[in-house]
This record gives C-alpha cells, sequence and structure tokens, in this order.
C-alpha cells in the first residue's frame, strides 16, 4: 500500500519533465481539491486517452456514473523511469491532479 501511494504522487525524486502533449494505457487515480479539502478516486474513466496542455479533460466517477469534474489542462509531468504522468490543473504542480500509467510524451498532433 506505501508502495502504490508513493508512486502515485509526483513525487521529484523522479526525475520529471514538463512536456506539452501526452499519451497513456491506464488510468492510476485522481487527486481533487477544492479549498484546501482534496479526495482522492481510483474507479474512474478519463474523457481521453491524450491530450494537450490547454485542453480540456473530464473525469468520470465509475461508483457513481456522474462526472466530478472538468479541467483545463495546465500541467503535464512525465516521469521517464516510471512511464507514469501527472496531468494537472495549474502549474508547476497543482493540488488537483490524474495520475495515468503506461504513459509516453504524444509526438502526433491531435
Amino acid at each position: 500500500m506505501i508502495a502504490l501511494i508513493y508512486f502515485s504522487l509526483p513525487s521529484y525524486t523522479f526525475a520529471q519533465v514538463e512536456v506539452s502533449s501526452a499519451k497513456w494505457n491506464n488510468v492510476s487515480g485522481f487527486q481533487y481539491c477544492v479549498a484546501d479539502e482534496c479526495e482522492t478516486f481510483k474507479k474512474i474513466e478519463l474523457s481521453a486517452n491524450a491530450i494537450k496542455v490547454g485542453e480540456n479533460i473530464s473525469i468520470m466517477n465509475l461508483d457513481t456514473e456522474t462526472e466530478i469534474t472538468k479541467f483545463l489542462v495546465k500541467s503535464i509531468k512525465y516521469g521517464r523511469e516510471l512511464k507514469m504522468c501527472w496531468i494537472g490543473d495549474g502549474e508547476p504542480m497543482l493540488s488537483t491532479y490524474i495520475t495515468v500509467g503506461g504513459c509516453s510524451k504524444n509526438r502526433k498532433s491531435q
């Protein structure tokens, strides 16, 4: 459990680079924060499996089958060693973010 939490957080102990777009194979989780109150969701679905900074993405709660939120992507961090990305609503890093696995820098325009 500790390892799962450790690897799902945007830790700066791993080499991360800011990228302008990314694509991914799976969704690990979503941390949603409003007024310093945060909640983590694990059973979610995203409106896309690739995104660019400046595009909107929506997050669906699969337990309730309702949209949690939709936000403008302002930051994408790519972790080379883990092949993970952190997609967020702020810069340089944020409190609300999506963690995705099987991530790669998206070289194609969408």
